[in-house]
């Protein structure tokens, strides 16, 4: 398992000053790309690298065919889809509605 971690590489999440060539915008990956590309792959069943640890993320089911977010094996760390709102969530107490 040791030799394992040595092999992988950390992910690049942020590029120093002395690393961006360009200037400043747009110099690495942001935050919403990495993200959105773990649920892509999720979402297409196919197991991601962990956003945070660059580990094997699996997707996660519930009761249907549709994945619901991921875990990764390595970290623990999970991608969750946010559960919609209730409607009684929504209402107001005392405003007659």
């Amino acid at each position: 398992m040791a030799s394992l971690l040595a092999e992988r590489p950390p992910p690049r999440l942020f590029v120093s000053p002395e690393e961006d060539h360009d200037g400043g915008a747009g110099a690495g990956p942001t935050l919403d790309g990495i993200l959105s590309g773990a649920w892509e792959g999720l979402a297409a069943h196919a197991a991601v690298a962990c956003p945070l640890c660059a580990g094997e993320m699996r997707p996660r089911y519930g009761a249907g065919a549709t994945p619901l977010g991921g875990r990764c094996a390595d970290c623990g760390t999970s991608l969750d889809e946010l559960p919609p709102r209730p409607a009684v969530a929504l209402r107001t107490r005392g405003c007659g509605v």
